[in-house]
């Protein structure tokens, strides 16, 4: 199937490759194919220029554009700024064989993969057909980039009435677009349907995140691992195995699949920076330090640069002895992307508040976090990653209700609130229950606290409001702990029994179990 000679008229495409031989020689094959529109890219800031000015349709990309600037980092950094979107075709075109980089460009999810030599015959069909394929999911990837998820699945449904050649590709985004917003039971019939025809990595991966929605994450663990070893090309599922053991607390355990991953394909810079922060997490400050000066040397001088990156670098550093001259540096250099005002003094107390646990001034520290709580408190804009950082410092000098007030302004944002600052707020919030409950024996003669319960209650009532229309494993965990309390405090209390009853109706409906009243151990 040929393309109408009205589109290939209109065809914008642009030509990224340092070599002017062979750029001229695509351009001849181009114009041959009628391709009218064509513009030259010498490297990945010309062509990321040309994509911010005119979105073009077809980008045929080099992947050597130098040691830093390759064709991959160039597609990472156009789709996480949103500089070309879903709909624009991006090819990578190279010579390069090396089974890692096929495998890490596959990742970056490119249209095509073109290894040099190709024939002009070759490059029209690979090029006709990412084309058509774009032109047939243009308005699905158009309310996807409008975060329209109805309209998403509305879309999706029409594609696969209008041109069931792409079905496939329609209903793996309509099953991710039923997740995202809580049809989980819709999502499992797609992939299970799938699964009972063909053995394609990503319905299964998809139906392990099923698994994993309902709350039966051992059984996702499984079927993900068997997955792995079918298909060990296919990075999704390293990802998922690092996030569902990393949500658990097993930091061991997700780092293992995040570098089983970057062994296979190690050009990926959104797990290298999940690699680095779970080695600083764990205790492994060396590790992280290594990462981490890796991710800020491949994103210098780019968009994708970020002061992230050199506040958890320079957190390693703290942790490890004669690197004194090495934080001053990138402390300077971290300012600089900062900028000057209060959020650059909140970041520097962070890290004075760090330095000084190491050296085991406690006093230092606390003095160090409330003078960056009052530099936050004059924020004139709200900041993910100055209160992020500064809820994390807070709770290591167990400031706990200062930790839980910065953590409550970053909202229900996704993913606004790192897994490191959700598993120390459990762990405090399970610390402060194990200090009430080991109260309780010496409080019981006074009965039980009722302004206390009732406060509890009422989070309580916020917490099952929000899990009834869509279930959350940590909100749900946050539930039953606070069920867990009050229960201690007064098993026989009306409203403590139907605080149950209301959960109990909630998670049944999301297909749960149910909770059984519980008293949590004095210790």
């Amino acid at each position: 199937m040929f393309l109408p000679t009205e589109v290939l008229d209109k065809m914008r495409v642009v030509i990224a490759d340092a070599n002017q031989v062979v750029r001229t020689w695509v351009r001849t094959q181009l114009s041959q194919a009628g391709v009218k529109y064509v513009t030259i890219a010498g490297n990945s800031t010309e062509l990321l220029r040309q994509c911010s000015v005119t979105t073009p349709d077809v980008v045929l990309c080099d992947y050597n554009f130098g040691e830093k600037h390759d064709g991959l980092r160039t597609l990472e950094e156009l789709r996480l700024n949103n500089i070309l979107p879903l709909s624009s075709v991006f090819m990578i075109v190279t010579g390069d064989r090396v089974r890692k980089r096929v495998v890490s460009a596959a990742e970056f999810a490119p249209d095509d993969y073109l290894l040099k030599p190709f024939t002009s015959g070759q490059l029209g069909e690979r090029l006709v057909r990412a084309v058509e394929k774009k032109h047939a999911l243009k308005a699905i990837y158009e309310q996807m980039a409008a975060r329209n998820l109805e309209r998403v699945i509305s879309e999706c449904d029409k594609t696969l009435a209008r041109t069931p050649r792409y079905s496939m590709d329609a209903l793996r985004i309509r099953a991710e677009a039923l997740i995202a917003l809580g049809r989980v039971d819709e999502a499992a019939e797609i992939y299970k349907a799938i699964m009972a025809n063909n053995t394609v990595p990503w319905a299964r991966i998809g139906y392990a995140m099923v698994l994993r929605e309902r709350g039966f994450a051992q059984e996702a663990a499984e079927q993900a691992a068997q997955l792995s070893e079918e298909f060990p090309d296919f990075m999704g599922v390293y990802d998922f195995l690092g996030e569902l053991h990393e949500r658990n607390g097993e930091l061991t355990q997700a780092l293992t699949y995040y570098e089983r991953a970057d062994a296979i394909a190690p050009d990926n810079l959104r797990r290298m920076r999940y690699i680095g922060e779970l080695c600083l997490e764990s205790g492994d400050a060396e590790r992280a330090a290594s990462v981490m000066r890796k991710v800020i040397a491949r994103t210098e001088g780019s968009s994708l640069a970020c002061a992230d990156d050199h506040l958890t670098l320079i957190k390693s550093l703290v942790g490890l002895p004669e690197t004194d001259a090495e934080v001053v540096q990138r402390m300077n250099e971290m300012r600089t992307m900062l900028g000057e005002g209060e959020r650059a003094t909140v970041i520097s107390d962070i890290v004075e508040a760090r330095r000084c646990s190491q050296r085991g001034d406690d006093e230092g520290a606390r003095r160090a976090v409330d003078s960056a709580l009052e530099a936050h408190g004059r924020l004139r804009t709200p900041d993910a990653l100055a209160t992020s950082e500064l809820a994390d410092a807070c709770f290591r000098v167990d400031k706990q209700d200062a930790a839980d007030k910065l953590l409550a302004q970053l909202g229900d944002t996704p993913g606004a609130v790192p897994n490191r600052l959700k598993r120390q707020q459990k762990q405090s919030a399970r610390e402060r229950a194990q200090a009430a409950a080991a109260m309780l024996e010496a409080e019981v003669a006074q009965g039980p606290d009722l302004e206390h319960i009732g406060a509890e209650l009422e989070r309580l009532t916020v917490l099952i409001k929000r899990l009834d229309p869509r279930w959350d494993d940590t909100l749900a965990q946050e539930a039953r702990d606070i069920l867990i309390d009050v229960f201690t405090l007064a098993p026989r209390e009306r409203r403590v029994i139907d605080a149950h009853i209301h959960y109990n109706r909630v998670a049944q409906k999301h297909g749960f179990d149910r909770h059984k009243p519980t008293a949590r151990a004095a210790t």
